[in-house]
């Protein structure tokens, strides 16, 4: 029994690992790089064994974790793959639009001749992604699938967006070693917005533990008030509040804080405009899923999470005529990290004046633009076109659905048991770092960090 880590080892994105039992592969989550041209050449990757791969397990839909999983289809593969059934619905719609994305941004890099590659090309069709789609198999929470005489799994509520996951796998080998290995996926916590706190962590000799956060700490300020203060500086000025925002979970989150300072009249009432296709069939799940045991108490009892003067843009040509319109306004667009998709052409229009503010909401990992203009570049490249940096950056960082390192110990203080052992993924090299020497120091527990490529024998753990 052994895995290997062939993404999100040493950074953030391109979640991935290899588990092999028997001779059976499996694979945890197949996610796209995301941030620099390094990380990103690695998507084009072709994976050998794809073939051999009986099943994936997925734990959300984010498409850090989902998004290559129709260039494994594209690769030869044909199992199952496992998810939550709300995992199943978002990534119908997510790895459409990211098939879209692909196609539309190659189309455009074409046009404007400002790609390397002659001609550009998507990494993956829309017929790829429809054909794996056909491949899910959606489960409940908490219930134990015996897969095989060898392996045995199930899903238990993750906190981090609708239908986010931990993975719970039994293993067993011909020689009668049994092992039980989690895999966080990425943890939520319970100042969420919208969602409740995860599930306790069950009994674990293994630990696979995302460290996002592992060297900081979400702000305990009132993420409501920090949105109140940055709108209030934009709209006085008659500014343009542009909100890069991931189209699952952050959208939802901070609709539902416009809806509260709009209603308590702690902002102006204006205009709010959401330019996402994916945002909104992203918000259609969410309604389907507003009874839903993941959603807390409170926002149930509000009845909706969306301002009264909130606006959806259907078409191209709605979305193109809102850089025609003047502020004060409040614009959400994807994606959150500003690496595609329509903000780039909110933000094009709008960054050279200062009336107007671009609010950063999540996680901006190094070589994305969101992470630029958050470090202070006075000058921003887009669609090779040098921009000057004259509007406000803020960042709102009490919104991140994943657990800070107080949040990670008390999640693991909360657990059945202790793990026996943890391996750290998903994380910036400091902050699995800082990660590593807390739970070591704090939690007793043995912890290493996964290299990129780098294989760990299970029965030796």
């Amino acid at each position: 029994m052994k895995i290997k880590f062939l993404g999100a080892a040493g950074g953030v994105t391109g979640s991935k690992t290899v588990l092999e039992v028997d001779k059976e592969l499996y694979l945890i989550d197949y996610g796209l790089f995301q941030g620099s041209s390094e990380a990103r050449e690695r998507n084009w990757h072709h994976f050998a064994r794809a073939s051999e791969v009986k099943a994936v397990f997925l734990t959300h839909a984010h498409i850090d974790h989902s998004g290559l999983l129709p260039r494994l289809w594209k690769d030869g593969f044909r199992g199952e793959i496992y998810c939550s059934e709300e995992t199943f619905k978002l990534c119908s719609i997510l790895l459409m639009d990211s098939a879209k994305i692909q196609r539309e941004d190659a189309e455009y890099a074409n046009k404007k001749q400002y790609s390397r590659h002659k001609p550009a090309l998507a990494l993956y069709t829309e017929d790829e992604a429809e054909a794996v789609l056909e491949l899910f198999k959606p489960v409940k929470f908490d219930k134990c699938i015996n897969l095989t005489d060898h392996v045995a799994f199930s899903f238990h509520w993750a906190g981090h967006i609708l239908g986010s996951s931990f993975l719970e796998l039994s293993l067993s080998n011909e020689k009668g070693v049994k092992k039980t290995i989690v895999f966080s996926g990425d943890i939520g916590h319970s100042r969420n917005v919208l969602l409740k706190a995860p599930a306790k962590l069950c009994k674990a000799d293994i630990l696979v533990l995302e460290s996002t956060y592992g060297n900081k700490l979400h702000s305990r300020i009132d993420a409501k008030k920090m949105l109140e203060i940055f709108l209030t500086s934009i709209i006085k000025r008659g500014g343009v509040a542009i909100i890069p925002s991931f189209s699952v979970g952050r959208t939802q989150d901070v609709l539902y804080l416009i809806k509260q300072l709009i209603d308590e009249k702690r902002i102006k009432r204006v205009p709010v405009f959401l330019d996402s296709p994916l945002s909104k069939k992203a918000n259609e799940i969410f309604n389907e899923s507003f009874a839903s045991e993941q959603i807390k108490e409170d926002v149930l009892r509000d009845g909706t999470i969306y301002p009264d003067t909130l606006k959806v843009s259907e078409t191209v040509n709605d979305s193109k005529s809102i850089n025609f319109k003047d502020g004060p306004m409040i614009i959400l667009s994807a994606s959150g990290m500003m690496e595609g998709g329509r903000v780039i052409h909110h933000v094009k229009r709008r960054i050279s004046d200062k009336k107007n503010g671009i609010i950063l909401v999540g996680f901006q990992p190094v070589g994305t633009k969101g992470r630029l203009l958050l470090d202070g570049i006075k000058m921003l490249r887009l669609h090779k076109e040098e921009l000057d940096v004259a509007a406000s950056v803020f960042y709102v960082n009490a919104l991140s659905a994943h657990a800070d390192y107080l949040d990670t110990l008390e999640w693991l203080g909360d657990a059945e048991s202790k793990p026996g052992f943890i391996i750290l993924n998903h994380g910036e090299e400091m902050a699995a770092k800082n990660l590593k020497i807390i739970l070591e120091t704090q939690v007793g527990v043995k912890t290493t960090i996964a290299d990129f490529d780098e294989e760990f024998y299970l029965e030796s753990l």
